[in-house]
């Protein structure tokens, strides 16, 4: 993301025609929130949620996922 704002670019990050990268970050955020809040043990939930979130980006690559875009 560095490389791109120094380069006076888009952001890989936030570009709509690039794989997904903020959206399986996002979830795993959601999940460590979530299982926070009910107490749940943090160890086995964080190593749940990276990998969780990994094999989703890896899919998302695969298959060539990316989000959507604003309809204009």
């Amino acid at each position: 993301m560095l490389r791109d704002v120094t380069a006076w670019e888009t952001p890989a990050l936030v570009r709509v025609e690039t794989d997904l990268y903020a959206i399986p970050a996002a979830v795993g955020a959601v999940i460590v929130v979530f299982a926070e809040g009910a107490g749940l043990p943090m160890p086995i939930i964080g190593a749940c949620a990276a990998t969780g979130v990994f094999v989703f980006r890896v899919i998302a690559m695969l298959r060539h996922w990316t989000a959507p875009g604003a309809n204009t």
